[in-house]
């Protein structure tokens, strides 16, 4: 890890000498949340929620099951705080640099078609991320996709947004990621947001591409969903 600028760490694995350890040749340590779904492995964590913490479309909770987790609703206060008090204590406390919020984009994915939950859903993000900041404010914020809500709300809280997937071949012909491309420019000389985009393809290009942009690449020809 110590050949890296910035790493991604799954917090509950770690301890706060390890994270010193990781962080004394200058490498930043991020620890994940998973914030719009609770992963039924993390037991510790997800006993915590209660019914409400879940949402539910037409009477039933959502499930993912690639990856064995539900979709949470973040207008629920005490989701809200479960989600705080894990900041606090798998991130704060081991001291890392700052937080991954991962699944924002669940938000603009799953409630595109329902105005006013979109909305509300988008709000209550941005009062979680406040809350981080005001708790702990030496805490960077990275978010993982969820563009628009990141041009609507969350911008003033966030540092840096990662984008997964930025092949070129499907970049930069496709008009959707053309507007994005746009938009987080835009937020990038007005706010200072970085924007981090990553491969699994076409790595010279892709790089090339993102670079050309702005936008601080990584390529990672393995992608994630390897558990080591």
């Amino acid at each position: 890890m110590k050949n890296y600028d910035v790493v991604i760490i799954e917090p509950v694995y770690y301890s706060r000498k390890q994270v010193k350890a990781i962080q004394q040749v200058g490498t930043k340590v991020y620890g994940y949340i998973n914030a719009m779904e609770a992963d039924r492995w993390n037991e510790a964590l997800y006993t915590q929620m209660e019914e409400k913490d879940f949402f539910h479309r037409r009477g039933s909770r959502v499930y993912y099951k690639q990856w064995d987790s539900y979709l949470m609703n973040i207008d629920e206060e005490h989701y809200r705080q479960v989600l705080l008090s894990e900041v606090t204590k798998q991130i704060y406390a081991k001291g890392c640099d700052g937080v991954f919020l991962d699944t924002v984009g669940n938000i603009d994915d799953e409630h595109e078609n329902e105005s006013e939950i979109l909305r509300t859903q988008r709000a209550a993000m941005a009062v979680f991320m406040q809350s981080i900041k005001e708790k702990h404010p030496h805490l960077a914020i990275i978010q993982n996709w969820g563009f628009d809500t990141l041009s609507a709300v969350t911008y003033p809280f966030v540092n840096a947004i990662m984008w997964e997937g930025f092949e070129y071949s499907e970049i930069a012909g496709d008009e959707w990621a053309q507007q994005k491309i746009a938009k987080l420019k835009k937020l990038r000389k007005k706010h200072k947001i970085q924007v981090l985009t990553v491969s699994e393809r076409e790595e010279e290009e892709s790089r090339k591409y993102a670079e050309s942009k702005g936008f601080c690449h990584f390529h990672s020809p393995r992608g994630y969903n390897v558990w080591e």
